[in-house]
């Protein structure tokens, strides 16, 4: 019952710089977040449920990184079509900060899907923040539409092993209809008794129209996550 997700052969230059890997793998796009289920990978369709298969090139320097991949476009799938998907991201990280852009462009028969994203890294002290914002245009939607999403995070290590996390999210599902955003706001406490082992305690509120009983509910949850 396993699922491979990532399965690919990859050659790296002497230097280290530079590097190219073809398989199945992630395409690279935005901030790689362990929750599938945040906005930011939910609505992009770019997660780890989600790998697809083609070819990828990377380069690696002392402060920026990037990647362009030519992949398929039928994540997690058999190819459909004979579209492709083109996926690039670049970073450029400094010691307190990073910044980085990144963008999607999957041609498909139902139509052309585009991902236009920026994320950021910043270390404040005890506190470091991520954030993302991504402007997706996707005609396989009816007539098209216009889709907005985005993520604030804040993590506080309390002390080796325990990390208090803060977020908050947000989701403009159609850009030509008023008053149908929805947020979610959540905050987890994630522990690490020992290598390769994350429990998880944590809350997550969900704030939609009101008529609609899923976009407006609170969920708590326990969790125990093994790495291997």
């Amino acid at each position: 019952g396993s699922v491979n997700l990532e399965s690919y052969v990859r050659y790296t230059s002497g230097d280290q710089r530079w590097r190219v890997k073809a398989g199945q793998f992630y395409p690279p796009y935005g901030l790689r977040l362990e929750d599938d289920s945040a906005f930011i990978r939910q609505v992009t369709g770019v997660n780890f449920n989600t790998p697809d298969r083609g070819v990828e090139l990377g380069y690696e320097s002392g402060r920026a990184s990037a990647q362009l991949a030519v992949t398929n476009g039928a994540p997690a799938g058999a190819e459909t079509d004979e579209g492709k998907q083109l996926t690039t991201r670049f970073v450029y990280v400094q010691p307190a900060w990073r910044a980085g852009l990144s963008y999607n462009w999957n041609h498909t028969d139902a139509g052309d899907r585009r991902l236009h994203g920026v994320f950021a890294g910043l270390r404040t002290g005890p506190l470091v923040w991520l954030a993302e914002a991504d402007y997706i245009d996707d005609e396989t939607l009816g007539d098209g539409r216009e889709q907005w999403v985005g993520l604030l995070e804040a993590d506080w290590l309390i002390t080796r092993g325990i990390n208090l996390k803060a977020t908050a999210e947000f989701f403009e599902p159609d850009a030509d209809v008023d008053e149908d955003e929805q947020n979610r706001y959540s905050i987890v406490l994630e522990h690490f008794p020992a290598p390769f082992l994350q429990l998880r305690a944590g809350a997550r509120l969900y704030d939609g129209i009101p008529q609609n009983d899923l976009q407006n509910r609170r969920i708590y949850f326990l969790s125990a996550h093994g790495y291997f």
